[in-house]
């Protein structure tokens, strides 16, 4: 990113709307929902939530083990919401046989990975539906916006006064100038 380019980080309501435009009676909608929900209040990469394991998410402490970060550093970030927990509780239970927490769901590729490619252009439809610009508003922004709305250090336990981001140095996000 060059010294000129601006991240846009969303308001409260935009979130929301993003966040709201899949269906949760669908598996293929709670899943989405799911990877949203992580890369938001987590702030993950598109590529680290869709490389996580469902032994990577822990449902009783909202932690969330990144193993396969950029860099190929690893490192734990925390998500703060019950309902987040909620949805994840759902969807491990439902979700498709296969080695990864976010897999195809439906058809020959049933169970394997999903591709980056794929839940771009699916988060685009979601945007769209939220009466936003896909242009402007693309999952790197919706992980950015993570550390413009913590009230708190972002990626540390509920609770706990300390520790560390979601990001291992949190002066990568502070880069980008805020609107």
């Amino acid at each position: 990113m060059s010294d000129n380019e601006q991240i846009r980080f969303l308001e409260a309501a935009e979130v929301q709307a993003i966040l709201e435009s899949p269906s949760l009676r669908s598996l293929t909608g709670l899943r989405n929902r799911c990877i949203m929900g992580i890369m938001y209040e987590a702030g993950l990469r598109i590529s680290e939530a869709l490389a996580l394991k469902p032994r990577d998410v822990s449902l009783e402490d909202k932690r969330v083990e990144v193993l396969r970060g950029k860099g190929h550093r690893a490192r734990t970030v925390y998500y703060r919401s019950d309902d987040l927990a909620l949805l994840l509780e759902r969807w491990k239970a439902r979700r498709p046989p296969g080695d990864y927490l976010s897999p195809v769901v439906k058809g020959a590729n049933k169970g394997k990975a999903l591709s980056p490619w794929a839940f771009r252009r699916t988060f685009r439809g979601y945007v769209e539906k939220a009466g936003l610009d896909p242009e402007v508003v693309t999952p790197h922004v919706l992980r950015h916006t993570c550390g413009d709305r913590a009230p708190t250090p972002r990626g540390q336990p509920p609770g706990d006064p300390g520790g560390p981001g979601p990001q291992e140095h949190l002066h990568h996000t502070d880069l980008y100038p805020r609107r």
